[in-house]
């Protein structure tokens, strides 16, 4: 497999979600859902984190968009109260993931729309070697917590 550029890599996770918030749609068990609701928080939990540790850093230092950096910042905050929600509950809330969906939605589209974009033009900015950095952060913090 050829190496991915840390936006790729990001954006396939960002795809992974998707396909996710798919299945637990057309998901009629709650079992099911409650399975896949738990897989997605643990995706979106570890991608987060790996947004905020490496790729948020050196994308502000790179492009100096901090606003644009406080935005994604927000938008994984949002995020996050809706995941605590999820997680807390006994039983899947199709209407909590919705909004989760939504929001989740809403953020990978401004992340391909602004960020993905200017972090592809920062010339000081070595999305490869950074993709490293972003996958193995990634591999940590998934055999740390197995979904």
């Amino acid at each position: 497999m050829a190496q991915q550029d840390a936006c790729t890599l990001l954006d396939d996770d960002h795809n992974q979600v998707v396909r996710l918030f798919q299945q637990y749609k057309s998901a009629h068990q709650d079992n099911q859902k409650l399975l896949l609701a738990r897989q997605i928080c643990h995706e979106l939990d570890v991608h987060t984190r790996i947004e905020e540790e490496i790729f948020y850093p050196a994308f502000r230092q790179a492009v100096g968009d901090e606003a644009l950096v406080q935005e994604s910042v927000h938008e994984h905050q949002e995020a996050k109260a809706l995941i605590a929600k999820i997680e807390a509950a006994s039983r899947p809330e199709d209407k909590v993931m919705l909004d989760l969906e939504d929001a989740i939605l809403h953020h990978v589209n401004d992340e391909r729309e602004k960020m993905f974009p200017q972090a592809r033009k920062a010339r000081n900015l070595d999305l490869f070697q950074l993709a490293d950095q972003l996958q193995q952060r990634k591999a940590e913090l998934m055999a740390a917590h197995p979904a």
